[in-house]
C-alpha cells in the first residue's frame, strides 16, 4: 500500500507514543463536528469547575464538559501537585485550567494569552474566584521573561487547516502544526530540570512535527470518541544525556 511521507511521520509518531495499534493515522472527515463545537464557542456561557466559576465570552473558548479544557483538567487532578510549585499555562482563554490549578493547589501560576481580550475574560475569572495568577500578554514564551517552570501546559489548538475566522484562529486551528512547534521548541528556555509540559493531539493535528525536536513524550491521557476521531494529551521532558 502507498504511504505518502505525511503519513508514514505521522504512523513513526503513534508508534513512539505507542499508540499505533490503538488510532489511526489518517485524516478524518469532522467538517461537521467541528463546526458544531466552533458554533457552542459563540455565545456567551457560565461554567462551574471545582468550585470556580467561569464564565466565557462568546468567541473565547469554552470549558463545555466536552472540551479538551475539561480533558486536560481531568489528567491534571491525576499528577501529583506538590512537585509543580510553579506553572505555566500558554494560550489561557477564559482562564479554567490555570485558575484550576491556582485553586486546588496554590503554588506560583503565570498564564498567558496573545488576544488582549481573551485574557481580560482570564483576568475577570481571577478575580471572580479571588485569585491572583500572573497574567501576560504575549505569543507564546515571548513576554513571560522567566523560566524554570515545573508544569508547562499548552491546550494546543488541535485541527491542521487554515482557520477561516479569529474564532478558529486563536482557539481551534493549527495549519501545519506550526503553533505545536513553536510551542516545543520554546520549552527549552521554560521547563526547569526534571520539569512537565503537556500539549494535546488528535486525528487531525499535525503531530508529525514532534518527529523533530529532541523530547521524551509520552501519552497521559486519550478519549475515543466515535467514528474513529480521538486526541490524547501528551506530556514532554527534556532528553536525558546519555552517560
Amino acid at each position: 500500500m502507498f504511504m505518502n511521507v505525511a503519513e508514514a511521520a505521522r504512523r513513526r509518531v503513534l508508534s513512539k507514543l505507542g499508540l499505533d495499534r490503538l488510532v489511526t493515522a489518517e485524516y478524518l472527515d469532522i467538517d461537521a463536528g467541528h463546526r458544531a463545537h466552533a458554533d457552542l464557542q459563540r455565545t456567551p456561557a457560565t461554567f462551574h469547575i471545582d468550585g470556580l466559576t467561569i464564565e466565557a465570552p462568546g468567541g473565547v473558548y469554552h470549558p463545555t464538559p466536552e472540551s479538551s479544557s475539561m480533558l486536560f483538567i481531568r489528567n491534571i487532578q491525576a499528577l501529583a501537585p506538590p512537585s509543580f510549585p510553579r506553572m505555566l499555562e500558554i494560550g489561557t482563554g477564559c482562564g479554567a485550567i490555570a485558575l484550576f490549578v491556582a485553586h486546588r493547589w496554590g503554588g506560583y501560576v503565570v498564564a498567558t494569552d496573545i488576544s488582549e481580550t481573551t485574557l481580560a475574560s482570564a483576568q475577570a475569572n481571577a478575580r471572580r474566584n479571588g485569585l491572583s495568577p500572573r497574567l501576560v500578554h504575549s505569543d507564546l514564551f515571548k513576554a513571560v521573561g522567566e523560566g524554570n517552570f515545573n508544569l508547562v501546559v499548552f491546550n494546543t489548538p488541535l485541527i491542521d487547516k487554515a482557520p477561516e475566522d479569529d474564532l478558529e484562529r486563536q482557539s481551534l486551528c493549527d495549519p501545519g502544526g506550526r503553533l505545536l512547534r513553536a510551542y516545543l521548541d520554546g520549552l527549552a528556555g521554560a521547563l526547569a530540570p526534571g520539569g512537565l509540559a503537556l500539549f494535546g493531539i488528535c486525528c487531525n493535528t499535525a503531530y508529525q512535527r514532534l518527529e523533530e525536536v529532541e523530547l521524551d513524550f509520552e501519552i497521559i491521557g486519550l478519549e475515543l470518541i466515535g467514528k474513529g476521531f480521538w486526541r490524547a494529551i501528551v506530556a514532554a521532558r527534556r532528553v536525558t544525556p546519555q552517560a
